[in-house]
């Protein structure tokens, strides 16, 4: 699993640094019912920003602080 998640970021990494600003900024609608980290509007950008936001905020729920040990 550790493996193909390397890859998987390896390969979204490239894909980032050979994006263009301009397709970067383009933006279209998005149905904000289906997650509390979209927007009406999201870019190519906000996309790509998109996956770690979501798993933060899981992370965040399932870790147990020192007080919950």
């Amino acid at each position: 699993m550790e493996t193909a998640f390397d890859r998987v970021i390896a390969f979204l990494h490239q894909r980032l640094d050979a994006e263009r600003e301009a397709d970067l900024a383009l933006a279209m609608p998005y149905p904000t019912r289906w997650d509390p980290f979209f927007r009406d509007v999201m870019t190519v950008a906000d996309l790509y920003r998109y996956p770690t936001q979501h798993f933060d905020f899981h992370r965040a729920q399932l870790t147990l602080t020192d007080r919950d040990r």
